[in-house]
């Protein structure tokens, strides 16, 4: 019995081994790139006119701080207070660097929440946008710092 079961084993074996799934067909190198290209467009720039909403977990709607990013310049407001910093953007990787001849102190100090506004811009590395691209969470080693567009 044995010997008529081995050639039909044989026989499955060798069938299973000719029904491997190939997988989705390759992508040419035109369809690869349009799909990175869409993927990058997906990631709002942030660009634009925002108003500071949190300094890491506190409400800083009560500041009135605003920020300004355009031309690959930000500044961040509060009154006439305000400190400015270059930027780069490449999708969600954002990186600040403070631009101390651009800044104003208009003859006070900074309050600590503002100063803990800046720290989180100054080592941002990080920008997750939500609510289709309204907001922005801007983060880094020196905290979170969340933006509301205007």
């Amino acid at each position: 019995m044995s010997r008529t079961l081995l050639p039909f084993a044989a026989a499955l074996l060798i069938a299973a081994c000719g029904q491997q799934d190939s997988g989705p067909p390759p992508q040419s190198k035109q369809a690869a790139a349009s799909a990175i290209a869409e993927a990058a467009a997906a990631v709002p720039s942030i660009e634009g006119d925002w108003r500071v909403a949190m300094i890491g977990s506190r409400d800083a709607s009560e500041l009135g701080m605003s920020a300004a990013l355009s031309g690959g310049k930000a500044i961040i407001s509060t009154g006439c207070l305000r400190r400015a910093w270059s930027y780069t953007q490449d999708r969600n990787v954002v990186i600040f660097t403070a631009m101390p001849g651009e800044s104003s102190n208009c003859g006070r100090s900074p309050s600590g929440d503002e100063e803990a506004a800046y720290a989180a811009i100054t080592d941002a590395n990080m920008a997750i946008f939500g609510k289709e691209g309204k907001e922005a969470s801007l983060s880094g080693t020196g905290g979170t710092l969340t933006l509301q567009r205007r």
